[in-house]
């Protein structure tokens, strides 16, 4: 029964042991979902200690469209909970996604897929399962054609996405970086395309160095010089016109870089046009790399999936001519707030800029009070899981205008699967979800046994 009404939240006397956080209620013809529940003393409902949920109420369905309420509910109507049929009618629209279920119903957690370009974000402590909500997503998108392109900084995206992707018409391109193995493709980077201002994705260089590299790059007229020619033809800068120190400290920055990224660049390197394809999901596998080459291919592959995107709405040659998904993973590593490499600013330009060229960017991790907080608040989505720092809950609380303090509040108590998804793909205020599981095998935790270390005596010898 309603108690109480303001606006659009209304008090609740609890009856059914069924309402918990997130269930979607029915008030006559009026739909609302339960934000907050407490215990009240109120002598007006009879009695002490009462349980009381706050709904919030998000509209109002009319000939199965759903419309906006203008005043409140009257107080002492009757509450109900929302059936399975009420709830596709409320979430389900011209087309749709799901990745699980409407907590505690058989309802699917239908969301709005055409709003993937207002980008999204994946936030949960470690363990409650945002891998497979990330699974569950990309396969989704990549079900209605929208090709995907994922950066998996740990390797476990094959596998659970095989599972998902088996008997569908879902294609899966991996790509290794800098340790190549067998049976998957090679990401490499070409050099010979590259700008001197593209440099800055792999080290810092000064401006004077940035010139220097230019000159060297406006001589090697060849379509197809590796890193060493590069290296080489430093020495045949005019000293009168570069600095010799300039030259120097050029020259070294290269050399480190042809140690450090031995087996990434390369001659030709690897088309990111092709790996940009309808019903595809393209995995690049950086598992084995270490953080500073992860940095720098993240940094790359953004600008380029930017550029390319710019090039096709501007009739440019070598466009890439579908729109797509980003995905990456463990994001606080590309997109630290305090972090300075390159990767951070080319992630914000695809949050800021990516929506007018078709490019959408989902961020996933479990540190959100790391993530740069501009990238952040573009995210116009965000899919919450278990989290209970509290400097996690506050940075949250301040980059998401879809998310409010119920919300946050609610965090606390989800358990490993569960999930909250606010702002533009869900048409209601937020939803609260069960994610599908995935079935691959987990691996055991267990403590790990030894077995203690002998000497053994031979001929006068000590063996262990």
């Amino acid at each position: 029964m309603v108690v109480s009404s303001e606006g659009q939240e209304i008090d609740i006397l609890v009856k059914n042991e069924k309402v918990e956080l997130g269930t979607i209620l029915k008030i006559g013809n009026f739909y609302g979902i339960v934000a907050h529940m407490r215990y009240r003393e109120d002598e007006r409902i009879g009695s002490k200690q009462k349980l009381i949920a706050r709904a919030q109420i998000f509209g109002k369905l009319q000939k199965d469209r759903l419309l906006k309420i203008k005043r409140p509910i009257e107080p002492y109507k009757d509450v109900s909970l929302a059936d399975e049929r009420e709830l596709n009618l409320l979430l389900s629209g011209n087309e749709n996604i799901s990745m699980g279920k409407v907590y505690g119903t058989h309802a699917r957690a239908f969301l709005d897929p055409s709003e993937y370009d207002r980008h999204m974000a994946i936030l949960a402590s470690t363990g409650a399962g945002k891998s497979y909500t990330a699974a569950n997503l990309i396969k989704e998108f990549a079900s209605l054609s929208l090709p995907v392109v994922v950066v998996d900084t740990h390797g476990e995206y094959q596998k659970l996405l095989s599972k998902l992707v088996g008997n569908t018409d879902i294609d899966l391109e991996i790509y290794t970086v800098k340790h190549p193995r067998k049976g998957y493709k090679e990401l490499k980077i070409p050099v010979s395309v590259l700008e001197a201002e593209d440099f800055s994705h792999f080290t810092i260089l000064n401006e004077t160095q940035k010139s220097a590299l230019g000159l060297v790059l406006d001589k090697l007229d060849e379509k197809d010089y590796e890193l060493k020619d590069i290296v080489d033809y430093c020495d045949r800068l005019d000293k009168d016109v570069i600095h010799e120190e300039t030259i120097k400290a050029l020259k070294r920055r290269l050399i480190s870089l042809e140690r450090v990224f031995k087996g990434v660049f390369d001659r030709y390197g690897t088309d990111i046009t092709k790996i940009v394809q309808p019903y595809q999901v393209t995995i690049i596998d950086a598992s084995y790399a270490s953080q500073g080459v992860r940095q720098s291919v993240v940094s790359y592959l953004a600008k380029e999936l930017l550029q390319g995107r710019i090039r096709k709405e501007n009739e440019m040659p070598d466009p890439i001519d579908y729109k797509l998904l980003f995905v990456v993973e463990e994001a606080h590593n590309y997109a630290g707030s305090n972090l300075p490499h390159s990767c951070k600013y080319q992630l914000r330009r695809i949050a800021s800029e990516g929506r007018k060229f078709g490019l959408g960017l989902c961020v996933i991790s479990q540190k959100p009070s790391k993530i740069d907080e501009e990238i952040l608040s573009q995210c116009n989505t965000g899919m919450y899981m278990h989290i209970t720092n509290p400097n996690d809950k506050e940075h949250i609380k301040r980059s998401f205008e879809a998310i409010n303090e119920e919300i946050v509040r609610g965090l606390d108590s989800l358990d490993v699967g569960e999930c909250i998804i606010a702002g533009a793909m869900s048409r209601i205020p937020f939803l609260m979800c069960k994610v599908d599981k995935i079935p691959v095998e987990r691996e055991r935790k267990e403590m790990p046994r030894y077995k203690k270390l002998r000497k053994v005596e031979v001929k006068g010898f000590d063996y262990v």
